[in-house]
């Protein structure tokens, strides 16, 4: 259907600022965009040419096998992305982003976890940024736009928070650990652990104080959470996983004062 064309008129000043802004910014990605395929065409016919491999990473068939049903100890990671009304559409952007690079990291792990894009409003915010990806549908997720509740048992939930009294020591298999896609946590401080408590689900925080000291509020994005829960799947310890995994804008120091080693 078409869209409904926005009268300038009915415009403040500001909002007719801050929408020409918007068209100006969609007009430089498309071009920023349109650039950087045309730079990695130019490379690869160069790369042709000089009888060199146009590919550097794992090749799409090996990317295809790689998948989480194939994973000796499938972890179960839930991304919880009930908050459409919750978030700006900057926000949107964001959650939508971390999502992909979610996906990407997962999809190129050794032993890669079993994703699950649960509590999508369909139609909604967070669907409409979704769309724009073509083929998300075949991408190796679980996509969910039911409740959270739909993916398994209530007592095989965890919904992961900062807020929480306990502590995640290690990861147990058939447990379905939720992860918030909530964007701007300082606007809504503890709500996921009130989501949570509502929906009767348990909840437990990452190790975070147990290994590290902060500059910082101990809240990670929803990627950062991911990531870190991959790498201790995949056999890191959870000193060194967090270690590695923070921003360093949050300053991380290990508390025993050692090197990662």
């Amino acid at each position: 259907d078409a869209k409904e064309p926005i009268c300038s008129s009915t415009l403040s000043k500001r909002q007719r600022k801050k929408l020409l802004k918007l068209e100006k910014w969609e007009t430089v990605k498309k071009e920023k965009r349109r650039k950087e395929r045309e730079k990695v065409k130019c490379k690869k016919l160069e790369a042709i040419k000089n009888g060199l491999p146009t590919r550097t990473g794992p090749s799409r068939n090996a990317l295809k096998k790689n998948r989480a049903a194939n994973s000796t100890k499938s972890l179960n990671i839930v991304v919880d992305l009930d908050f459409d009304d919750m978030m700006i559409p900057k926000d949107v952007a964001k959650c939508v982003k971390q999502l992909l690079r979610i996906y990407s990291i997962n999809r190129r792990a050794k032993n890669p976890a079993q994703l699950h894009f649960a509590g999508i409003t369909n139609g909604g915010n967070i669907h409409k940024a979704l769309e724009k990806n073509d083929g998300y549908q075949n991408w190796d997720v679980q996509w969910s736009f039911g409740s959270i509740l739909d993916i398994a048992k209530k007592e095989n939930l965890v919904y992961l928070t900062s807020d929480s009294d306990e502590v995640i020591t290690e990861m147990e298999q058939g447990t379905y650990y939720i992860i918030g896609g909530l964007v701007d946590h300082n606007h809504h401080k503890g709500y996921c652990l009130k989501r949570a408590c509502t929906l009767g689900i348990k909840t437990a925080r990452l190790p975070l104080n147990e290994y590290v000291e902060m500059k910082t509020r101990n809240v990670l994005s929803t990627f950062h959470v991911f990531e870190l829960l991959l790498k201790v799947h995949e056999g890191n310890s959870w000193r060194d996983a967090i270690i590695t995994v923070l921003p360093i804008r949050k300053g991380a120091k290990p508390i025993d004062g050692q090197s990662i080693s």
